[in-house]
């Protein structure tokens, strides 16, 4: 059984779309234009129009490395190179911020990504409220080891920030280079005794990065996120039945562990910041949803950031507009 199986047997788009939808909300089942009618569906009949003209021959989930789907992070990047597009919404008393995201694969092993976040930052005590985009960030991602039996791959991630986004939001103008080592480990390589087998479908992703400015003051930035997943699906699929019908069966409770700090002159002379994201996430054929909360942990977060609600939105478009998957080399 492989990955795609995983994830769902095949229909065509517009009926996966009209199945997963209406499982989520509970509405009929059925997808045959009889049981459809007009009933509570207007809303989504231009969605599954479309999707109904470009249907494409087959579908996989993202992610994959052996019969292991990862999810995509609700906080910092996946070692994982392929063709998604998202929006990370984030809402605290102190910001709220909406980050798209848009990456576009290379090759089999590489992609570029693309970031940039739009925030509104609440007026502090004699400060004026500051609303505008952050800087832009540029990333090529390459896979460095895959090991399918291990459900294991490592990524370098090379990146720039360039000096485009509001001042009082960004980083005073200065460009940075940076560079990420990111993993993703899955435990389906565990024996099959009686207790071991539930640890299977646990999965690690790990992230960790330095920025530092190339003009200006030597001011840098460290980060380093863990996240530690378990999927249901796999558990239905690799270890032992579970009585969970579809969308409860695709869900994927986590947690992650979140770390960032600053370096003034090159120096640790700053309070780390660590904070703590539980969430659970639908993986679907064609888009993950993911909803979480962040609670910091010591006192580094700002007055009104302790606690934020976060929400991911990623749409696979290759596997919509299977045209958009080429890859140039």
């Amino acid at each position: 059984m492989d990955a795609a199986e995983l994830v769902s047997e095949r229909l065509t788009l517009p009926e996966t779309i009209y199945l997963e939808i209406g499982e989520m909300f509970r509405f009929n089942l059925d997808p045959s234009p009889a049981a459809r009618g007009i009933g509570p569906w207007p809303a989504m009949m231009f969605a599954i129009t479309l999707a109904a003209v470009l249907t494409p021959a087959a579908s996989y989930a993202h992610g994959v490395v052996g019969d292991r789907v990862f999810l995509s992070p609700i906080v910092g990047n996946d070692a994982f190179p392929d063709n998604a597009m998202s929006v990370t919404a984030s809402r605290s008393n102190y910001q709220f911020g909406l980050l798209p995201e848009f990456e576009k694969q290379l090759s089999d092993n590489s992609s570029i990504l693309l970031t940039n976040e739009w925030q509104i930052v609440q007026p502090r005590a004699g400060r004026r409220k500051a609303e505008g985009f952050g800087d832009l960030y540029l990333y090529y991602r390459r896979i460095a080891i895959t090991s399918v039996s291990h459900e294991f791959q490592l990524t370098i991630s090379p990146f720039v920030i360039t000096p485009t986004g509001d001042r009082r939001l960004a980083d005073q103008g200065y460009a940075h280079l940076g560079g990420e080592l990111l993993a993703g480990k899955g435990f389906g390589d565990l024996p099959e005794n009686d207790w071991l087998k539930y640890l299977r479908p646990f999965a690690l992703q790990a992230e960790a990065g330095y920025a530092g400015r190339i003009e200006g003051p030597a001011n840098s930035d460290l980060l380093a996120n863990l996240e530690v997943e378990y999927s249901l699906a796999y558990l239905n699929r690799f270890v032992e039945p579970i009585e969970l019908a579809k969308p409860w069966v695709q869900l994927v409770p986590f947690v992650q562990f979140n770390y960032a700090q600053s370096l003034i002159s090159s120096q640790l002379n700053t309070i780390p910041d660590f904070r703590l994201t539980p969430g659970v996430a639908y993986m679907g054929d064609y888009c993950e949803l993911s909803v979480g909360v962040q609670i910091a942990v010591n006192g580094a977060a700002p007055k009104g950031d302790q606690f934020s609600a976060l929400g991911l939105v990623e749409i696979f478009y290759d596997d919509i507009f299977p045209a958009l998957g080429w890859n140039p080399f």
